[in-house]
C-alpha cells in the first residue's frame, strides 16, 4: 500500500516555517493533512502566529511542553531545507499525498457501502467527495491560448500600449518605458555616487502618480530617507537639515513645511530594519497591497547586498544567488516592480574608463541573469574631483529585457539629493 503520508516534505516545510515564520501566513495545507508526527507542531505555529507570538523553540515548547518537543528534531529540519522558496513545492507535495490518501479511502468505503445495492444518492455523494478532494489546493490555471491571442490582437487595435509607472525624468521613460509590473530591476554604483537619491527620486516619481511606495532602507534610518525625500521635494540643503533650528532661514521653513505637508499625503511604508528578510517584505507587501487594491504598487530596497538569506548557503556567492533569485520571483508573484540598489565591485577603479559594465555587479553573476534592467550610475566628478563639475550624471542602461540599451544623461544636484531633466537643470 503506498504511503499515507510523505514525512520527508513535512520536514522540509516545517523546517522552512521555522527559519521564516512569516511564511506561516501564505500556506494552503491544513494540519490536518499532516502525519500524527507533525501536525500538533503546524497546528502550534499557525496558533502562534494568529496570537501575534513569535514561532521559535521556547514558544513552541511553551505549547507544546518537553515530552512531545523531544520527539522532534528542530534543529534537523532547519538544517535540511536547501532553501525556504520551495516551500510551496514541499506544500503541493503534502497536498497531493493527502489527496491520494483521501481518494483511496473515500473508494473503499463507496466499494463496501455498493457491494449489494448501488443508488444514485450514494453514486453522486462519492462523485461530491471525488471533486471536493481533487480540487483542495488545485492552482488556478485558465490560460487559454485564443483568448488571449485576441485580446492582445484588440489592445493593438485600440491603441492600448502597455506602460510602467513614470519615473519623471523624460529620457529615461522614453528608453525604458517606465517601471513595469513583474519587473526586477537592478540599480548599481559605487559608494556615494547617488543610488539611494535616484532611487528616491524614482519613488517619488511613481508616487506622483497614485502609486503606493514600499521602502526598504537596510542601511539607513527612516528619518535619514525621509529627510532625504525632503531635500529632494523642498529643494534645501541637505546640511541644513541636520540643525534647522541654526541653519535654516525663513524661505527654508516655508519650504521645509509644504514638503513636510506633500509627503504627509504620499502613499508609502518604509521599513528601516537591518535584518529584514525577503519572505518577511513578501507578506508585509501582500498584506498592504490588500489594504490597497485601487493602486499600483512598487518596491524599492536598499540595498540588495544587506538582505539576509533565510536558507543556509555555504558561501556569500551562493546567498547572493538566493536572493536575487528570490527578488525576481517576488517581482512576478505580486505583479508589483522590484527596484533593487546593489554595489559594484572594486574593479571598476582600476579601469581607465570608470564606467561599469555587467562584470562589475557584485558577488553574483546571478545578478545579471535575473534581472529585467540594469542601470549603473557614472559621475565624472566622482572621479576627477579637481575639474569642474557640470552636475551631470549618467544612468546607463547596461542591460534592458525588453527594450534597447543606452545612456541617459540627467542632472544630479547633490546638496538637494535631486535628480532633474537636463533642459531643468
Amino acid at each position: 500500500m503506498a504511503d499515507q503520508y510523505n514525512l520527508e516534505a513535512e520536514k522540509m516545510l516545517l523546517g522552512c516555517l521555522l527559519l521564516e515564520s512569516s511564511l506561516v501566513k501564505e500556506l494552503e495545507v491544513e494540519p490536518k493533512q499532516l502525519s500524527f508526527h507533525h501536525e500538533p507542531l503546524l497546528r502550534t505555529m499557525i496558533n502562534l502566529d494568529n496570537d501575534n507570538e513569535d514561532i521559535n523553540r521556547a514558544t513552541l515548547l511553551e505549547r507544546l511542553g518537553p515530552s512531545f518537543m523531544n520527539q522532534v528534531n528542530i534543529g534537523e529540519m532547519m538544517r535540511a531545507v536547501p532553501s525556504i522558496y520551495a516551500v510551496k513545492k514541499y506544500e503541493q507535495i503534502i497536498i497531493r499525498t493527502w489527496q491520494k490518501t483521501q481518494l483511496r479511502q473515500t473508494a473503499q468505503t463507496f466499494l463496501v457501502k455498493t457491494e449489494e445495492v448501488v443508488d444514485d444518492a450514494t453514486v453522486d455523494s462519492f462523485l461530491s467527495s471525488v471533486r471536493t478532494i481533487e480540487t483542495f489546493g488545485a492552482r488556478e490555471d485558465d490560460f487559454q491560448l485564443k483568448k488571449v491571442l485576441v485580446t492582445m490582437y484588440d489592445q493593438v487595435l485600440d491603441g492600448v500600449v502597455k506602460r510602467g509607472l513614470q519615473t519623471s525624468f523624460t529620457t529615461y521613460y522614453r528608453l525604458t518605458n517606465g517601471h513595469s509590473e513583474g519587473q526586477f530591476i537592478i540599480v548599481a554604483a559605487r559608494p556615494s555616487v547617488g543610488k539611494t537619491a535616484f532611487a528616491l527620486n524614482v519613488a517619488m516619481g511613481h508616487m506622483k502618480e497614485n502609486a503606493f511606495g514600499h521602502l526598504y532602507s537596510l542601511e539607513m534610518s527612516k528619518k535619514q530617507f525621509l529627510n532625504r525625500m525632503i531635500s529632494a521635494k523642498g529643494k534645501i540643503d541637505s546640511q541644513k537639515l541636520r540643525d534647522p533650528m541654526k541653519r535654516f532661514d525663513a524661505d527654508d521653513w516655508k519650504r521645509y513645511t509644504q514638503a513636510i505637508s506633500d509627503l504627509s499625503e504620499e502613499n508609502v511604508y518604509i521599513s528601516d530594519r537591518s535584518s529584514v528578510k525577503i519572505p518577511e517584505i513578501y507578506a508585509t507587501t501582500r498584506k498592504i497591497m490588500r489594504q490597497h487594491p485601487d493602486k499600483q504598487h512598487f518596491i524599492i530596497i536598499d540595498y540588495l547586498q544587506l538582505l539576509q538569506s533565510a536558507a543556509n548557503k555555504q558561501n556569500r556567492q551562493e546567498e547572493v544567488s538566493e536572493i536575487s533569485r528570490s527578488l525576481k520571483a517576488m517581482a512576478r508573484d505580486l505583479s508589483v516592480p522590484v527596484i533593487a540598489l546593489s554595489q559594484l565591485s572594486r574593479g571598476v577603479e582600476s579601469r581607465a574608463d570608470k564606467r561599469p559594465n555587467l562584470s562589475d555587479l557584485r558577488e553574483s553573476g546571478s545578478l545579471e541573469q535575473d534581472a529585467d534592467v540594469v542601470a549603473f550610475l557614472y559621475r565624472d566628478d566622482y572621479y576627477n574631483r579637481d575639474g569642474e563639475s557640470d552636475n551631470s550624471i549618467e544612468i546607463i542602461i547596461a542591460k534592458q529585457r525588453e527594450g534597447p540599451v543606452g545612456t541617459v544623461e540627467l542632472g544630479y544636484e547633490k546638496a538637494f539629493n535631486l535628480f532633474v531633466n537636463k533642459k531643468e537643470e
